[in-house]
């Protein structure tokens, strides 16, 4: 039987990296059971196996394989499945550093629209809007000291599909952690603009967005109360993973 090996997370960099992969068969079923996960760099015989996998479920109906992988070399690296007999391989590259906001870094005191200046149908596209999402703009989160989850996307224009399931997880977050400040940012500053013509390419990008280097969506990141960034998520996280990291954090206080 023919399998497919997908490695959902693009962003990839050098150290310690949280990777999503899906395995499918020929009709497009996700597969789960009897995987083994191995990965090396593209030009080396010796792989090593991935044993720290976790089940996640993604939106609407799909499971994945959560993991994190060290790499300690840039350039192509090649994932590996193998499920009895049949074998699927997947190509990645490694960069130096991501453009993006890199575990380790230090958040800038960026200025994110809330509601201290707006209303809420002009900084949400979610048609179900917490407000607890919009208290805070990023530049007035960081100054409390306290964690920080901010997540990046655009339920009413997702092109990914898990936009809104994403802002379903980090509601609950926000409901279950007094001090956790959850913030959502927006992928488009004119998104009322860009639903009334259906056109993506008049979108104007949100500061935030370009400062950190945002290109797909959703991309969540986690941060600690010294506003450094101890966990980012490309992709759809699962309140299960965000709630375990957050725990982290606060017992490290």
């Amino acid at each position: 039987n023919f399998i497919s090996l997908f490695v959902i997370t693009e962003e990839l960099e050098l150290g310690e990296n949280r990777i999503v992969l899906t395995v499918l068969d020929e009709n497009g079923k996700t597969l789960t059971e009897d995987l083994k996960f191995y990965y090396k760099k593209l030009e080396d015989e010796k792989k090593e196996e991935i044993l720290n996998t976790k089940i996640s479920n993604w939106p609407p109906n799909r499971k994945v394989f959560v993991t994190k992988v060290d790499f300690d070399k840039i350039g192509y690296w090649e994932f590996i499945v193998k499920s009895g007999k049949n074998e699927a391989k997947a190509t990645s590259i490694i960069t130096e550093k991501s453009q993006i906001l890199s575990i380790g870094d230090s958040v800038e005191p960026i200025y994110t629209p809330s509601l201290s200046q707006y209303n809420i149908s002009e900084i949400s596209t979610d048609i179900n809007p917490y407000n607890n999402l919009y208290k805070y703009s990023l530049d007035e989160a960081l100054v409390e000291q306290k964690p920080i989850i901010i997540t990046f996307s655009t339920p009413g224009l997702c092109v990914t599909g898990t936009c809104s399931p994403q802002l379903e997880e980090l509601k609950e977050i926000s409901k279950d952690y007094n001090n956790v400040i959850v913030i959502h940012v927006e992928i488009w500053k004119n998104f009322n603009e860009v639903m009334q013509k259906g056109d993506l390419s008049i979108g104007v990008l949100n500061d935030s967005v370009k400062k950190f280097h945002i290109e797909t969506e959703p991309w969540t990141f986690l941060i600690n109360q010294d506003g450094i960034v101890t966990n980012r998520y490309q992709g759809f996280v699962e309140f299960k993973e965000l709630d375990h990291d957050l725990k982290s954090v606060i017992e490290n206080q």
